[in-house]
């Protein structure tokens, strides 16, 4: 039996649905860990005209001075406030199948009303399985390229978000973040340590402390540390030491590996280091001058932050002239920091 155009849309759209409902929360593959963490702590906004607005203390304005006596005591008008303006973006992604693709697996499609047509058995196993499959692609692509962006600079397209390699900058005292002159607010800049000569003893290690306490100058600890293939290499066979402890009389495995997928199972002062796949896949992309499997972050995530308004599943009216089914989905999102000075990124020559 065929399927009316309108049950093929509820249908479609129900599934997708289904599948979605949930993310990007809780559902992000383990291999994008960057869009992983970022959506653990995402936050919600319902509108905004097309900046996220975020208010920052800039300075103290202290008039502390020591008196005695009658000396007079100076008072100041205090200016101690900026406001970081974030644009938010919509990410958009979308898919069509045609009827006749439909029809080569047995699925008639005709124009009518819901209900006026009841498919077989076999036509709803095979419709199911044709909507898995490429609500599947179409979800996974979606994380992988939204990941991708959340990375980078946000200079690929004047649509696209601003990402982490623009908010923890190479080159942090140049340019404008957030509607703020880095040149001039160097309380806006994170912190910066390239050309670090891994392979030297104690290098890395004596560059990573500094920054760490860099980032506790400004807003505590950081709490999460992504890195590249490169930086973790260094980092296992230059800045620490692998010990086995043996135990007489038992028989014992010796693995070389350490950690499982992402996780690498090395940690620096508690947190431990991350791997992130994507950085080879952003070295291909862009080719930057300083390679991303060259880094590391060191982010404090109370003070960076994903906000956005969820998933929006649409299936748009097919064109007159083409026989298809449509789904698209929306995400307004922006990727913002409140302190930027709470975070640090390095490199390895």
């Amino acid at each position: 039996m065929p399927i009316s155009t309108q049950d093929l849309q509820m249908v479609a759209k129900s599934a997708l649905d289904e599948y979605l409902k949930n993310k990007p929360t809780d559902q992000i593959a383990t291999d994008l860990p960057l869009l992983k963490k970022l959506m653990s702590k995402r936050k919600l906004f319902l509108g905004a005209k097309q900046n996220i607005v975020k208010q920052i203390r800039k300075d103290y304005g202290s008039n502390f001075a020591w008196a005695y006596g009658e000396t007079p005591v100076e008072f100041n008008k205090r200016d101690t406030l900026e406001q970081a303006s974030w644009p938010w973006r919509r990410a958009v992604d979308g898919f069509y199948i045609t009827h006749d693709m439909l029809f080569s697996n047995g699925i008639k499609v005709r124009e009518g009303d819901r209900g006026a047509y009841k498919l077989e058995q076999n036509e709803k196993v095979q419709l199911t399985n044709i909507l898995q499959e490429q609500r599947e692609a179409f979800s996974l692509g979606f994380d992988k390229k939204l990941s991708l962006e959340l990375h980078r600079d946000g200079t690929s397209s004047d649509d696209a978000v601003t990402g982490l390699d623009a908010i923890v900058s190479l080159t942090p005292t140049t340019g404008t973040l957030g509607g703020i002159d880095r040149a001039t607010a160097t309380y806006w800049r994170n912190h910066v340590a390239t050309d670090i000569a891994a392979t030297t003893d104690g290098a890395l290690a004596i560059a990573m402390e500094n920054q760490w306490r860099n980032c506790i100058r400004n807003g505590g600890s950081p709490d999460f540390i992504l890195a590249g293939s490169d930086f973790v290499d260094a980092y296992r066979r230059y800045a620490v030491t692998v010990t086995n402890n043996a135990d007489a009389g038992k028989v014992k495995t010796i693995d070389a590996g350490v950690g499982s997928g992402a996780s690498t199972g090395l940690y620096f002062k508690g947190v431990e280091i991350i791997w992130d796949p994507q950085f080879e896949e952003l070295d291909a992309l862009d080719s930057p001058e300083k390679v991303w499997t060259k880094r590391c972050y060191f982010l404090n995530t109370r003070h960076i932050e994903v906000h956005d308004d969820g998933l929006d599943i649409v299936t748009p009216t097919r064109p007159h002239n083409v026989l298809a089914l449509y789904h698209m989905i929306n995400l307004r999102i922006a990727l913002v920091s409140d302190r930027v000075n709470a975070h640090a990124v390095l490199s390895i020559a």
